[in-house]
């Protein structure tokens, strides 16, 4: 199970949507830089700026090499957008069986309204979202909560079952998503 933290995930839209989420994986990061610049980083990120988890990210797609290209908050990806408040929150959102590796164990949601009403047995309701706050000097505290619901007794037995094999790997990709957006935030530059 995911380690459960402090109040401020629990008052996130994501956390409004999935209160009840059994699942809670959080980690944070002081950036060098102003809100406006760790946003505007987090949007053009690319999977391929990671630089610990890139060989999970190809494993994870599939094999699918071009899947570097992509930006992290790509529309048609696992990062697509659901909710916005720039330059403080970012939330993505979608139902799936990430213990299925098959095209169609995953179904987009438009909104997080939509992620919160969805009850079809058998899925796993799950999301990723990003707060940004302003600290002195030009800093931002960057956090990222995932936050993981299953909609019945065996999509959470399944769940519980593939997330034994890849929580170590879960951490470290959130970890190094954060690390690669401080580090397009901090380069010099306009």
């Amino acid at each position: 199970m995911f380690p459960r933290t402090g109040v401020l995930e629990n008052s996130s839209p994501l956390a409004t949507a999935l209160p009840d989420a059994e699942f809670v994986e959080h980690h944070d990061i002081v950036v060098a830089a102003t809100p406006d610049r760790v946003w505007d980083a987090l949007l053009a990120t690319r999977w391929a700026d990671l630089l610990i988890a890139r060989p999970l990210i190809a494993v994870r797609s599939g094999g699918r090499l071009d899947v570097g290209d992509d930006l992290l908050t790509d529309p048609r990806g696992p990062g697509r957008p659901t909710h916005l408040e720039p330059p403080i929150y970012y939330s993505s959102g979608m139902v799936g069986r990430p213990w299925e590796p098959r095209a169609d164990a995953q179904r987009p949601i438009e909104s997080l309204a939509e992620l919160r009403e969805f009850t079809e047995p058998g899925w796993l309701r799950y999301g990723m979202d990003f707060r940004l706050t302003p600290l002195p000097g030009g800093r931002t505290h960057l956090e990222t909560t995932t936050r993981c619901d299953a909609t019945d007794d065996v999509a959470r037995r399944r769940f519980r079952a593939y997330w034994t094999v890849i929580a170590p790997f879960s951490g470290l990709l959130r970890r190094d998503i954060l690390g690669a957006v401080a580090r397009r935030a901090e380069r010099p530059g306009p």
